[in-house]
Order: C-alpha cells, then sequence, then structure tokens
C-alpha cells in the first residue's frame, strides 16, 4: 500500500497539535462546572468543608467561604483527593463583597496534606506547610494584590518575621465589589509555570515544578468589618486522562518503573516514540441517561473527542514510525546493492585481465615456434 507523504505529514501535524492541546475534565477535583456546586446542597462530592465556627454555606451556584456576617469567620474547602498528573490547569471563579472598608483573604492552595496541616489557616497562620499557595488580599493597604508563595515544610509562616517578603510573584488586581466574578487560571507545564487572572498574566516562572500528590485547597479568613468570599467554580483539566502515577492511598507503585525509577515529570509514555501505538485509557462509558445538564454533555463528548485525537496521534505516530524504518532499510540495501555491483565490476575487470594473458601467452608460443 502506498502514502501519500504530504498528507501523511498534514495530518499527523494536525493531530500531534490536537494532542499537545487536549484537555480532559478531571470530575474528582472539579465543582460547579455543570452549573451546580452540590446535589442536595448539603455536601460537595469530593469535597471536604471546613469552618469556625461554622462551614462554608452552599448554595446552588456558589459556595460562600465567609459570610457577609459576623466578621471573624474562617472558612475552607479542601479536596478529599489529590492530584496525580504533571501536567494541568486550574480555574477558579470567585468574588469578594463587603462595605467600603471591610477586610479579609482568600489562599488557593496546593499543598501536601492540606486538609490536615493547612486546614482553614491563612498565610499569616499555616505555620510549615509544603506546597503552594495564592493569597488574594489588600496587601499593604493596596485596592488588592494576588501573590505567590511556596515553601517546603521548612518555614514556619506563622513564626515568620516578614511573610510578605517570601513571595515568588505578585500583581496589583482590585478584586473588591466589581459585581461580577473573577477567573484565576493557575497553568502548571512541563516547561514553566503562570497565574493569569480575567486572561491577563499575572505572573510567571520557568523554574516552579510542582510535585505530584499534593491536594487543592481554598481557605477564607474575614475581618471584623468582613469581606464575603464566595466560589462559583472550580475546575482541574489535565494534559492527559491517565494519571502520572498511582494514588500513594492505593499502597500501588509508581506506574514508571519500580520505585525510586518515575519518570522525571513533564514527560509522558504517551510522546515516546516507541514504533507502536501506545495504549491509553479512553473516558469511562456513562449511561446516557446520567447525563442531564448540557455542560455534562459538552464535557463528556470533549473528553471523547480528545481521546480519539490521542489514538489517531499514536497511529500516525506509528505509521511515521514505520516510514522511517522502512527508508532505513532500504537505504542499507541500496548500499549494499551497490556494493555487490562495485565487486562484480572488479570481477569482470579481473575476467578481462585473464583474457589478455591468455592471448599474452598464445603469441608469445607462436613466436617460439617461429624461431624454431
Amino acid at each position: 500500500m502506498l502514502f501519500s507523504r504530504a498528507p501523511l505529514s498534514s495530518l499527523a501535524s494536525a493531530a500531534l497539535l490536537a494532542c499537545a492541546q487536549a484537555t480532559y475534565l478531571n470530575n474528582d477535583l472539579s465543582f460547579g462546572h455543570n452549573g451546580n456546586i452540590s446535589p442536595n446542597l448539603r455536601a460537595v462530592p469530593n469535597f471536604h468543608l471546613l469552618g469556625k465556627p461554622d462551614p462554608p454555606e452552599i448554595l446552588s451556584n456558589k459556595l460562600i467561604i465567609t459570610p457577609i456576617a459576623p466578621g471573624n469567620q474562617r472558612g475552607a474547602i479542601w479536596a478529599e483527593k489529590p492530584l496525580l498528573h504533571s501536567i494541568w490547569t486550574v480555574d477558579i471563579d470567585f468574588r469578594a463583597t463587603g462595605p467600603e472598608r471591610g477586610g479579609g483573604n482568600m489562599q488557593i492552595w496546593y499543598a501536601k496534606d492540606g486538609q490536615s496541616q493547612v486546614g482553614t489557616a491563612s498565610i499569616y497562620t499555616a505555620g510549615k506547610f509544603d506546597g503552594l499557595v495564592l493569597v488574594i488580599d489588600q496587601y499593604a493597604g493596596s485596592g488588592g494584590f494576588i501573590r505567590g508563595f511556596l515553601n517546603d515544610g521548612s518555614i514556619d509562616y506563622n513564626h515568620h518575621h516578614s511573610v510578605d517578603g517570601l513571595a515568588f510573584g505578585h500583581c496589583e488586581y482590585s478584586y473588591r465589589n466589581l459585581g461580577r466574578p473573577s477567573r484565576i487560571a493557575v497553568k502548571q507545564t512541563a516547561t514553566d509555570f503562570r497565574l493569569d487572572i480575567d486572561g491577563k498574566l499575572c505572573f510567571y516562572s520557568n523554574k516552579i515544578k510542582l510535585p505530584l500528590g499534593y491536594s487543592f485547597g481554598i481557605s477564607a479568613a474575614s475581618a471584623e468589618n468582613p469581606d464575603s468570599f464566595e466560589v462559583f467554580k472550580f475546575v482541574t483539566t489535565t494534559e492527559s486522562h491517565t494519571p502520572d502515577v498511582q494514588d500513594p492511598a492505593s499502597g500501588n507503585q509508581q506506574q514508571y518503573g519500580g520505585a525510586g525509577e518515575a519518570q522525571p515529570q513533564g514527560q509522558s509514555n504517551d510522546n515516546k516514540d516507541t514504533g507502536s501505538i501506545p495504549s491509553f485509557s479512553d473516558p469511562p462509558e456513562i449511561p446516557a441517561d446520567t447525563i442531564r445538564s448540557s455542560d455534562a454533555q459538552f464535557a463528556d463528548l470533549h473528553n471523547r473527542l480528545q481521546a480519539m485525537m490521542k489514538h489517531i496521534g499514536a497511529m500516525n505516530r506509528d505509521l511515521n514510525h514505520y516510514q522511517t524504518t522502512m527508508k532505513s532499510e532500504n537505504d542499507k540495501i541500496a548500499a549494499q546493492l551497490s556494493r555487490i555491483e562495485s565487486s562484480i565490476s572488479r570481477l569482470d575487470g579481473l575476467t578481462g585481465m585473464e583474457t589478455k594473458v591468455d592471448e599474452i601467452k598464445a603469441d608469445t608460443c607462436l613466436e617460439f615456434e617461429g624461431h624454431g
């Protein structure tokens, strides 16, 4: 069977581009993406609520982390399952509302054992947390700031003399009383980490690579004159449907190699050109009658289309590998044939030389006979 090289190249490029742009909704680490926070207004699936004195209030379309009254409240929501993908994006829609001189702060966490180690703490009371925290507050009396902090568990933020000086990135953003939700997008790729607010870059770093197995969470605290922090969506998407590692709670080893031989973060077996089609985990089969909202239908269709593009990309990688291998083999055969032809030419030359020797011998014998 013959294949046209140009169309294959175009198809492979398109498929690989689609694979590079593929995103998969992680339902276990998301809420609000289908328009509903909770199916029963009593709990958020796969998340745990904490509060002092009361846990966050669940409404049909939003989660009130701290109420508009009374003040001096603390609330938090933590994912029950860890993140097991090295490349991911989290989109959070939030809103802060309060009186003119209201105050408070909100934190977005990605921390090890966050629910037990951080709980409802703020950046100033978190202690020796391990992970990342993004802080939204009126730092230094401003109209609003978003700042990023990292800790490996060695720094006690609760007793540090200058917590504010530990920020690795920041941008100004007046988030209070906008009358609309604001969207924060946190993105970890294989090469960099970035934070966008309302579609604009806040800060970026190519030196940050967050570990796997930590948990997402949001905490907020209000002042005596309180701000109310509300969260409408928390949506986690990943580059692949299959986790990079197994859930540590299952007791299984990491998928890549044995213990201590995990593949470096940011790399995936899907990208290896092994000459065979990689194995992909397709989205689970879900009965059609359980998909009731248009958002859920879109998410299911989106995930299946992306899985299909993964397979197409893998098939084209396999085909390209086959073509490359065949070309290499053809080149080797052509080189061998060239060497054989050269050898035959040399043999033909030797045959001609033998003929000339026989002629010389014959001439010599004739000369001797003539003399005789």
